[in-house]
């Protein structure tokens, strides 16, 4: 499934791992694609968060927020190696979208 699809459905899961899960299909998705649009090598987090904030406006999951609580509130001191790097990312582009400006345009 796509990236924006696979995030869409995060609030279906019920365990904070499966959650977790989740983000990790979107983001192997998200660098996948990346990796075969990229011509001067593989894909690095400066790629990954600019494209998963726009999955995540697009996709605009449910709950979101309360999802990112229940994770860290349940799950954040077993995160780690990989597991751990892609939730980073996830919450990065969650708090980028927190702080953005929103201009609208006529």
């Amino acid at each position: 499934p796509s990236a924006q699809a696979e995030i869409a459905t995060i609030s279906a899961y019920k365990t904070p791992r499966d959650k977790l899960q989740c983000v990790f299909r979107c983001a192997t998705t998200i660098m996948n694609l990346l990796s075969l649009a990229c011509d001067r090598g593989p894909p690095a987090a400066d790629d990954l968060v600019p494209v998963m904030v726009y999955v995540l406006i697009k996709a605009n999951p449910p709950s979101l927020l309360s999802t990112v609580q229940y994770v860290t509130s349940f799950y954040a001191n077993r995160l780690q190696g990989e597991e751990h790097y892609w939730w980073v990312q996830f919450c990065s582009a969650i708090e980028f979208i927190k702080t953005m400006d929103y201009i609208t345009t006529d």
